[in-house]
């Protein structure tokens, strides 16, 4: 269990994300809860050792916030929201799912076949999921396995 610090951190740093569309910094967010970096960076590898966050090795800064990638992957993600399309990246097609879910917005994903590299738009609407051309998600490890190496997994 996060501390009460950690989070507020971890609710802010989604918040911020849904609205500019990307992951804000150590920085941003340090300057955003008035606090030090130092602070954020205990906060943010807290939330990393409780498998909230994964960081990027070095710079500890986000990687994946759960389901969003702050970097691009092959899972592109288009929800719909009053203002329009926005554009996300998912870590894996279940995170790219999520993100859609997470919004409560109808989308798509835009992706590939694990294992011919075909093109594949999976298209959410009205709570409705249905694949062109049609596949198959398949999980090659027990979700046990994944945080065994959760960027690779």
């Amino acid at each position: 269990m996060p501390t009460d610090f950690a989070a507020r951190v971890r609710l802010r740093l989604y918040q911020l994300f849904v609205q500019s569309g990307r992951c804000p910094s150590k920085a941003e967010m340090a300057t955003d809860l008035r606090c030090s970096v130092g602070e954020i960076e205990n906060a943010f590898r807290e939330l990393a050792d409780g498998h909230m966050l994964v960081l990027q090795p070095g710079s500890g800064e986000v990687l994946m916030a759960n389901p969003l990638s702050a970097v691009p992957t092959p899972f592109a993600v288009e929800t719909k929201d009053p203002s329009g399309t926005r554009s996300w990246y998912g870590n894996c097609i279940w995170d790219a799912l999520g993100v859609i879910a997470m919004l409560h917005s109808g989308g798509r994903v835009l992706a590939s076949c694990g294992c011919c590299g075909e093109s594949i738009t999976v298209t959410v609407s009205r709570g409705e999921v249905a694949a062109q051309p049609p596949g198959l998600v398949h999980f090659a490890l027990p979700a046990r396995q994944w945080w065994d190496d959760i960027v690779f997994n």
